[in-house]
């Protein structure tokens, strides 16, 4: 009996041991997800997003970042310098290749990087958001001249019309994210170029814009799977750069400047499009925005990016939003997070506060195993040796979703 009883010991211990290890390994393949196909125009009212028909919706999305505009800590690129960016890359392209195939070589990232099976794998997955991170070269030169005299043969909109559409056909809703403004609304390499920051203090460059935003909203004030316009990304995210235009992100000099810019890019949309959301960002507080009824906005989406990985931080931070939501009226987001070892304690925390979120990011390279629902280690491409023929070959072998890595662990914590 004794040697019974050892032996069902091993055998439910092994079992356990087997039984926990398949119950917590899930492939992308587990999740089956299918969200409403009917898009609805999204207000706010009352601090909540609410759909046309009433019905409250919170926004769980997740962020296509390093597609339409490169960030080399994540990307295949090497960082050849501690500020290299999206604007230097694509310099080395022109530089060795020439214009022509500078762009067919983004283009054919582009094309490969996000497809429709990435936006139907995002549905599965169970969001119903996607916020997508563009910069003003995907539609202008960097003399600020549209790539195109018509802007249905601009690449720019080409690539957001096939965004929307597809997305629309999957029942996600959109977010476009100004991630780089004409002369760069921070110093952060993010905006595609490190160190500039001159949007504020540069007539040209707002103009510039301006003529972006109007554009975009001309373009899409009628459509309801574009959930918002989020106008500047981490404006003034100006750590650890020196020089003119550093201001330090929640000082007196930043939060004006950002704020006149803000009220420059509402208005100048707000003549075409009465209809969408305008989202603005607080860097790195909701403190340093605007009270929406004395500059009279309205139908707003005040949004943070959190990155913290302590608890009383993240709890401070939400408690930002929702008293931006109850004081103001106005809806709340977290526009990017990653919380790290405190991932499960903060989702469920936006949770419990139906605060939107969309998570950093869907797929990166380089980047360890934390940063994207898809993952993959390469060994980066040095562009400025590699031939023509062996950058495009390297980007058709390692773009497709199904060459990366499944972040089974994070996903089971957002489900």
């Amino acid at each position: 009996m004794r040697k019974f009883i050892s032996l069902l010991l091993a055998f439910t211990l092994i079992f356990t041991l087997f039984g926990c290890s398949k119950s917590n390994i899930e492939s992308k393949e587990d999740y089956n997800n299918s969200n409403p196909k009917e898009m609805s125009f999204i207000t706010v009212k009352d601090g909540y997003l609410v759909k046309e028909n009433g019905e409250k919706i919170v926004l769980k999305g997740i962020n296509l970042g390093n597609w339409l505009l490169w960030e080399t800590w994540m990307g295949f690129v090497p960082e050849y310098t501690d500020d290299w960016g999206y604007f230097d890359t694509l310099k080395v392209f022109v530089e060795r290749f020439g214009e022509e195939k500078a762009n067919e070589i983004v283009k054919i990232f582009e094309d490969n990087f996000i497809t429709e099976e990435d936006i139907a794998q995002i549905e599965k997955l169970g969001f119903n958001c996607v916020r997508v991170p563009f910069w003003y070269r995907n539609f202008m030169t960097e003399d600020l001249e549209w790539l195109t005299e018509n802007h249905n043969d601009n690449r720019g909109f080409q690539k957001l019309d096939w965004l929307i559409s597809t997305c629309e056909k999957y029942g996600i809703y959109v977010m476009l994210d100004l991630h780089g403004a004409p002369g760069g609304q921070s110093m952060n390499h993010c905006t595609g170029k490190a160190g500039r920051n001159e949007l504020y203090e540069n007539e040209k460059m707002m103009n510039a814009t301006v003529e972006l935003w109007r554009a975009i909203a001309e373009r899409y004030k009628e459509d309801k799977t574009v959930v918002a316009y989020d106008l500047l990304n981490e404006p003034q995210n100006n750590g650890g750069y020196e020089g003119d235009y550093s201001w330090t992100s929640e000082s007196e000099e930043a939060v004006s400047r950002t704020n006149k810019a803000y009220d420059i890019l509402y208005k100048a949309i707000r003549e075409i499009d009465k209809n969408h959301i305008i989202s603005f960002e607080g860097i790195w507080s909701t403190t340093v925005l605007p009270d929406p009824d004395e500059m009279g906005y309205e139908n707003v989406l005040y949004q943070l990016h959190l990155y913290d990985s302590e608890k009383g931080m993240i709890r401070y931070r939400v408690k930002e939003l929702k008293t931006a939501r109850k004081d103001w009226g106005v809806a709340v987001i977290v526009g990017e997070y990653n919380n790290h070892e405190c991932e499960e304690y903060a989702q469920k925390l936006y949770a419990r506060n139906d605060i939107s979120r969309i998570k950093w990011t869907y797929k990166t390279y380089n980047a360890g195993s934390t940063w994207g629902i898809f993952n993959k280690d390469v060994e980066r491409i040095d562009i400025k040796t590699a031939s023509y023929e062996e950058i495009i070959t390297f980007i058709l072998e390692n773009t497709k979703t199904d060459l990366f890595k499944f972040n089974a662990e994070e996903m089971a914590i957002l489900r």
